[in-house]
């Protein structure tokens, strides 16, 4: 067995340069079942598992464009002595860095947006209506895992059409929650997901984690902010049917797009 089949490992260039594609994985809302009922608030209802697909050879471009949009607002691209991280969050509550006056902020939502435009990258995600599968199913599968099944099931498919290889990469959470995830996708990279079979599946050549800047603060890992931008983005149509400004940006680079991303790019269980 390789090593990031047995624990959490750290990405490398090797790893990147021997694959097609780096797939970015983030989460928004908890997997929880507890407490759900008709009148939950949608952020409670719902739980989403997205990721964004780049491939290999424009991950330099990428990142250059990223680091322009962040230089043009904050010297060097820092705030108090760290890289900025495009946190969805804080922009939306404009906490933190995000603390622009009016027209300031303005202008850098506006440039997001272009650069989230121009960006070449690939979406899918998987959201669960806690409370609809709660009513539905006696025994309900845990949340988390069911969405990420869904997840991995459509990178599958868009590895496949592309006869390509990727590797995915997760935030770091802990030593302990970390492992116990990767367990589980191997567990499915190993046993198929009862749609796709292990050989379907042997076209994810890797595992890796990172944390969302690396130890001196100097360098933070894009990807995951784009992930980050795109989960919660993807949660909020799976929950309202409405597209926001960034969902309408992002919708052309989502799987089936323009002809049907509902129940391709976008799957909404049950």
């Amino acid at each position: 067995m390789q090593q990031w089949q047995i624990c959490r490992t750290k990405l490398t260039n090797e790893a990147i340069s021997d694959t097609d594609y780096l797939i970015s994985i983030d989460e928004t809302g908890t997997p929880t079942l507890k407490n759900l009922n008709e009148s939950s608030p949608k952020q409670l209802r719902w739980f989403t598992i997205s990721c964004c697909i780049f491939n290999k050879d424009c991950i330099n471009d990428n990142a250059e464009k990223i680091m322009n949009l962040k230089n043009n607002f904050w010297q060097d691209g820092n705030y108090h002595g760290h890289r900025i991280y495009l946190h969805s969050r804080d922009i939306r509550r404009k906490q933190g860095p995000f603390n622009l006056d009016n027209t300031l902020y303005s202008k850098f939502i506006n440039e997001l947006g272009n650069c989230i435009s121009d960006i070449d990258f690939t979406v899918c995600s998987a959201s669960i209506d806690k409370w609809a599968h709660v009513k539905q199913y006696s025994h309900p599968a845990p949340v988390y895992d069911l969405a990420l099944k869904f997840m991995l099931e459509r990178i599958v498919m868009f590895l496949s059409h592309k006869s390509s290889t990727g590797i995915l990469l997760l935030e770091c959470r802990g030593w302990k929650e970390d492992n116990e995830l990767l367990s589980q996708i191997v567990a499915y990279l190993k046993n198929g997901t009862g749609y796709f079979s292990s050989e379907k599946l042997k076209c994810i050549k890797g595992i890796y984690f990172e944390k969302k800047r690396t130890k001196d603060q100097n360098k933070s890992y894009w990807p995951f902010e784009l992930s980050d931008i795109a989960a919660h983005n993807l949660n909020e149509y799976a929950a309202t049917n409405e597209k926001t400004k960034i969902f309408s940006l992002i919708e052309p680079k989502i799987i089936g797009y323009p002809n049907k991303i509902d129940g391709r790019g976008i799957k909404k269980f049950p």
